[in-house]
């Protein structure tokens, strides 16, 4: 009869540690005592009063402080939140004694507002690969027995139909935004049937008495592959209809940008009108990269000195020192050719600084009418993507040929 009781008084001591745990996970989600919060300034809150006991340490926070830490909320809105987590024990007194003004949080209630953060991003698509990770880790162990085998099937069995259900609701009722604001999260996501297949597979092929279980599972499997086909379908045809390609899914896109040639992908684009990018440079930089190239020299004139008579007559000074050395730049450019393109002179340069100064000094040469020289543009341009200069217009330097008399 003793350990009958003391059996049971351990039973209901494991229970309660469980109903603890879970009273702290819940109690971000707990407006007062048994009340559910509808709104999610209340989670914010508690974000914020978890986030300021873990910067506190060990010592903990009185209640003024919490109010303190937490400006973006009002003190009473503080309180009151402080307070329903106190009252689920996810915030509880550093020493358990009479007037201890000092709190310290549990981890249970952030973990949980993590959980709902992820849930609310991914669709709860990363915790069902976790849960089939950890289900294929115990399927494979030995000590696993048939019934915890049995009892993730049933789990599984249950999450896939819940999933399976809203969608094919939404696919044949819903309207098209809603059906892609809600489902677009649940498709394309072909990897976590893969996973669940194989692991229904394992557990068939390694538990033959929980074949019935096996076969529960496969038709949930089938329900909301059927249901994740026909939303999409229906997002297809309404895309292809009225050109709306933020419809597509995402795998969608994806699939068609591998599988497509060059003619598909360029064909995607028919019909729409692109204007030409900006350029790097204004008007005023291009001006001031023309007078740059010039290559006036800068450099300081030495003082008149007196001539002696043994000294040499000075040298007659060139009125126009720029026209020679523009001419020799143009050569240079030119190497020995009639012409050559302005994007290979460009493609030559290198770096964006030094063709913009190959740019300035072609723009130079050209606007001396005295140099044998042109520069000609046309209306094309080509695109590299992959270059510093995304896209070059076509034109040319020319080395101008004498009129025969």
């Amino acid at each position: 009869m003793t350990d009958a009781v003391a059996l049971t008084l351990d039973d209901h001591e494991a229970e309660s540690a469980v109903l603890g745990i879970y009273r702290q996970v819940f109690a971000v989600l707990a407006r007062n005592a048994n009340a559910m919060v509808d709104d999610a300034d209340s989670v914010g809150v508690d974000e914020a009063i978890l986030r300021a006991f873990a910067g506190a340490g060990p010592v903990g926070m009185t209640i003024e402080q919490v109010v303190l830490a937490c400006p973006n909320s009002s003190a009473d809105v503080v309180r009151r939140r402080f307070e329903v987590l106190r009252s689920y024990r996810a915030v509880t007194r550093v020493n358990e004694r009479a007037h201890e003004l000092y709190y310290q949080a549990t981890f249970a209630p952030y973990v949980m507002l993590l959980f709902l953060r992820r849930l609310s991003q991914t669709g709860g698509q990363a915790e069902l690969h976790r849960m089939l990770s950890m289900a294929r880790l115990a399927l494979d162990d030995d000590d696993t027995t048939p019934e915890v085998v049995r009892e993730q099937l049933l789990e599984m069995t249950t999450v896939f139909r819940l999933l399976a259900n809203p969608i094919m609701q939404l696919a044949r009722s819903a309207t098209v935004e809603s059906l892609r604001a809600q489902a677009q999260p649940l498709l394309g996501n072909s990897d976590l049937l893969d996973k669940a297949r194989m692991y229904h597979n394992a557990a068939a092929d390694r538990h033959p008495r929980l074949l019935p279980e096996c076969t529960q599972l496969r038709m949930a499997l089938a329900a909301y592959r059927d249901a994740v086909n026909t939303a999409a379908g229906r997002l297809l045809a309404h895309a292809g209809k009225t050109l709306a390609l933020g419809l597509l899914p995402t795998e969608r896109w994806r699939t068609f940008a591998r599988d497509s040639d060059t003619e598909d992908l360029a064909r995607a684009l028919d019909g729409l009108l692109f204007d030409a990018p900006e350029p790097y440079f204004t008007a005023d930089e291009l001006l001031e990269a023309v007078e740059e190239g010039l290559m006036a020299d800068s450099g300081r004139v030495p003082p008149p000195r007196s001539r002696s008579d043994d000294e040499q007559p000075p040298t007659e000074v060139d009125p126009d020192p720029e026209a020679k050395l523009l001419a020799a730049r143009a050569e240079e450019l030119l190497a020995g050719r009639d012409v050559v393109t302005v994007a290979q002179l460009l493609a030559d340069a290198g770096d964006w600084p030094t063709g913009r100064r190959v740019l300035s000094e072609v723009t130079a040469i050209h606007l001396r009418p005295e140099l044998p020289y042109t520069v000609t543009w046309s209306d094309g341009w080509r695109v590299d993507v992959t270059s510093t200069r995304t896209w070059v217009s076509d034109g040319w330097l020319r080395r101008d040929r004498p009129e025969s008399a």
